[in-house]
């Protein structure tokens, strides 16, 4: 068993709440929610924003990431989101509620997918490297080069876990708006 230093395990429980509150959004979702255009943006954003302190994080542990591996970050989360938002709207339900706005819910495999892909991530973290779930540069200069590829590993987990999450978002977005025109036009909603 790998034994934590207390920074390092207040990290773990800092990422383990935050996988707790994605875990129990997402299944809200999954039952049906009231549609919010900024509270479907908030978590996405959260989540993009602790990629990006992240991806600078990963600058200070593996200097040779720049750029290389920072382009190819974005470049999986910009593909995971393009590439998983029409799948979100195609598994996405939209009803009209009973106050005349707009709900939703998406399947469960959808939001399994998201919140495996995150938990994954914080696992191999925690489990072959979690000094990286601490932010500031670590005592002693830069890790071992096992380490830095570990952290190379968790931050593509990262940019495909935060890109699915944009992508969902995108996606439940696109179907609310398709259902809200169809509605404005006399159709089916």
């Amino acid at each position: 068993m790998t034994a934590y230093t207390s920074a390092e395990e207040f990290a773990i429980l800092i990422q383990t709440v935050i996988v707790l509150l994605i875990a129990r959004r997402s299944y809200a979702m999954t039952q049906g929610v009231t549609y919010s255009g900024p509270r479907l943006i908030i978590l996405p954003a959260l989540i993009v924003v602790l990629w990006a302190l992240s991806e600078l994080e990963s600058i200070l542990l593996t200097p040779w990431a720049l750029p290389f591996l920072i382009v190819l970050d974005l470049v999986i989360l910009v593909l995971a989101a393009l590439a998983f938002t029409g799948v979100a709207e195609r598994m996405t339900v939209v009803e009209r509620g009973p106050a005349g706005g707009w709900t939703y819910r998406i399947g469960f495999s959808l939001a399994a997918l998201f919140v495996g892909a995150f938990i994954v991530r914080v696992a191999v973290a925690a489990l072959l490297f979690p000094s990286s779930l601490e932010f500031g540069s670590p005592p002693g200069g830069f890790p071992p080069i096992q380490q830095q590829t570990v952290l190379a590993i968790i931050d593509a987990l990262y940019s495909m876990s935060a890109g699915l999450l944009v992508g969902r978002s995108l996606g439940i977005h696109r179907k609310v708006q398709a259902a809200s025109a169809r509605a404005a036009g006399g159709g089916a909603g």
